[in-house]
């Protein structure tokens, strides 16, 4: 963890993972810069935080009111308030969560470009301040580090999702993937310090999650498409089949895993978190990590206690793809 207090932006901080990771943030006594299109919104998901008193907040978190792609309000986010008359320095890590709302009469987002134009101006606005004369904040490493997160089922170096989510990921979801693939890249090459994150199927604390161990593997799907093809069945049935053998598991996982929650919860520990990583510079796969969910609020501490909250981003996460699952 760090040792010395730090400035952390957000951009996209009112729900999900964001928040999640805002949340551990706070909690761990960073001092956090929240960029809302409503501060009201997340001022009532964060009632333990006294924002009424001015003091506190320009010391623990300040809310500026924009939205990612204005570029002056995002070059507000970036520059660490300075309490001793002192200029003030650019954050030290920058955390982006941003998306589109899914519209599903189109099967199409609000901003298909959402997430693109999100990075090139979050990157946009880092130059403007560097070229302005703001200064880095740390001596250790580039800053700011900036953390994104993105999304499985865009992986160019194999599958990274079951085979059961594979006709929602490249088909209902085609164009919120463009986005996300396309912010990648252009963070990629930036030549920024970076993280990129890709969750497995994203959760709410209540919701069932899969263990990775219950899920069907290839060879016992490909095994059931032989026996069922062995039967003379029509290619329909055979769908109808394999689909009612994948939910059978999908069952069996979710009843599983409800035991292993409350056993979590009575503990007071975390489930355990798997990590696949991808070199996106190298072009290769370092580790392989296929799980169904994780939950949101798992993902976001996972991401401040790996990527936010370290002195120094890891070389197994600097410029690299974290994919995240139970």
């Amino acid at each position: 963890m760090s040792a010395q207090p730090k400035t952390v932006a957000f951009i996209g901080a009112s729900g999900g993972i964001g928040l999640a990771t805002l949340r551990q943030t706070l909690a761990a006594g960073h001092r956090c810069i929240a960029l809302c299109r409503d501060p009201s919104k997340l001022s009532a998901l964060l009632p333990h935080v006294d924002l009424v008193n001015p003091a506190y907040a320009s010391e623990k978190l300040f809310l500026v009111k924009g939205n990612a792609h204005d570029i002056d309000a995002v070059s507000q986010c970036l520059v660490a308030p300075s309490s001793n008359g002192q200029p003030g320095r650019l954050v030290d890590v920058v955390v982006s969560s941003i998306g589109g709302k899914m519209i599903f009469s189109k099967m199409a987002l609000d901003d298909p470009n959402v997430c693109e134009k999100g990075m090139s101006t979050l990157l946009e606005a880092i130059a403007l301040l560097r070229a302005r004369g703001v200064a880095s904040n740390n001596s250790i490493e580039q800053t700011p580090r900036i953390v994104a997160i993105s999304t499985t089922g865009i992986s160019q170096h194999g599958r990274d999702v079951p085979l059961a989510f594979m006709p929602m990921y490249h088909g209902m979801l085609r164009v919120p993937h463009a986005d996300k693939r396309a912010m990648e890249n252009r963070l990629v090459s930036s030549g920024e310090l970076y993280a990129l994150v890709r969750p497995s199927f994203l959760t709410d604390d209540d919701d069932p999650a899969s263990p990775i161990e219950h899920k069907p593997s290839d060879a016992s799907t490909s095994a059931s498409i032989s026996s069922s093809l062995g039967a003379g069945l029509t290619k329909k049935q055979i769908k109808d089949r394999t689909k009612g053998e994948l939910k059978e598991h999908e069952k069996t996982a979710r009843d599983d895993f409800k035991v292993l929650k409350d056993k979590y919860k009575k503990e007071g520990v975390y489930q355990s978190i798997r990590v696949g990583i991808e070199d996106p510079v190298a072009g290769r796969r370092v580790s392989s990590a296929v799980g169904y969910t994780i939950s949101r609020a798992d993902a976001g501490r996972w991401m401040a206690e790996h990527l936010v909250l370290p002195a120094q981003l890891s070389d197994t996460y600097a410029r690299k793809i974290a994919t995240i699952t139970y």
